[in-house]
């Protein structure tokens, strides 16, 4: 930790004091040398060239706004939207900024030219474009408006598998994301949703949130418990939170014909499948961040109780507790931790 001048905005940029930053997966990721925002949109391990401060699940209020920004826009409490992209490429151009090579995504890279500390959360202050501070409803806390760019991811990923009312739904992996992809699945209608993980803690709480059917992968087969519960058909929907080969083979093992694999962990791992594994118009897929509309849908499911992240925000410690945090997510069962929200 160290000191760093406080930011200003630009034109088009408002200030940000920083009242709660979740630690996410990635971060832990980074921690351990990895790129994941490069491996899960463009399928490459970029290693970072130059510092930038961590956090992406970030709220606060608005302090100072640049000259373009109204005034009236300071003190509102807000979300952000933590990335965008170049709005020039191919993928912009298509509505598709979630796929931008040139994205500048806070908390996430250090490619943001002669800015000499990229933005992220783990700061008492931060500055963010206008249009990607997203005002927050009074019912929604700090520490529940940092999930919200987890959310946005869940409800992304619900459209990319096309989860329609009646579809059956397995989740690999009850993390953060996993028990609100659960959560958003089950608000688009799906109708027998499973929970799969090694650690009882998460499983309960997927239970709690609105899975109907859990498997312990420690102690049950998770494909043939798939299939008894299905009646032998398999799944409409596989999420895969945990990007294993393992996790991706049982996952495919349990979909039925037409159905849908997700995966929202990419790693570098490799896989041996048959191409009998994908016959009967099985399909594999992945879903990379969100796009920005699938933030106000987060928004409106947090705040009409619909999505519940408090139940598994089971940490709330200080930003310079960071250390202690990370090694507590290192050894996440031990300390029964799911998700921890850093507070400056």
């Amino acid at each position: 930790m160290i000191e760093i001048p406080k930011p200003s905005p630009k034109e088009d940029e408002v200030l940000i004091k920083v009242k709660a930053v979740g630690i996410c997966g990635s971060d832990i990721r980074y921690f351990l040398g990895e790129n994941p925002w490069a491996l899960h949109t463009l399928g490459k391990d970029i290693k970072e060239t130059k510092s930038f401060i961590l956090g992406h699940e970030v709220s606060g209020e608005i302090v100072e706004v640049g000259e373009w920004i109204s005034k009236n826009r300071i003190g509102e409490r807000v979300g952000i939207i933590a990335f965008k992209g170049c709005e020039e490429c191919y993928y912009c151009r298509r509505n598709l900024p979630n796929l931008c090579e040139k994205t500048l995504h806070i908390g996430h890279d250090g490619r943001w030219g002669n800015i000499e500390y990229p933005p992220g959360g783990y700061a008492d202050y931060m500055q963010i474009w206008s249009d990607k501070a997203h005002i927050i409803p009074e019912n929604i806390s700090y520490e529940e408006a940092t999930q919200l760019d987890g959310l946005a991811v869940a409800v992304h990923a619900n459209k990319v598998a096309n989860v329609k009312p009646g579809d059956s739904v397995l989740v690999i992996g009850t993390s953060a994301i996993g028990l609100m992809l659960l959560q958003v699945a089950k608000a688009r209608g799906a109708v027998s949703i499973i929970a799969v993980d090694t650690w009882d803690l998460p499983l309960k709480l997927a239970e709690e949130l609105g899975a109907d059917y859990i498997i312990n992968a420690k102690h049950q087969r998770v494909i043939e418990e798939v299939l008894k519960i299905t009646r032998g058909l398999g799944v409409n929907v596989v999420f895969d939170t945990v990007g294993k080969s393992e996790t991706i083979k049982e996952g495919i093992a349990s979909l039925a014909r037409a159905g849908r694999l997700v995966m929202l962990a990419v790693t570098t791992e490799r896989i041996e499948l048959s191409l009998t594994d994908i016959s009967g118009e099985r399909m594999i897929t992945s879903s990379a961040n969100n796009q920005y509309e699938d933030y106000p849908v987060a928004v409106d499911l947090l705040a009409n109780n619909i999505v519940k992240v408090k139940p598994f925000i089971t940490h709330v410690m200080k930003l310079d507790e960071y250390k202690e945090a990370f090694n507590i997510l290192l050894e996440k069962e031990k300390y029964n931790a799911i998700k921890i929200v850093l507070k400056p």
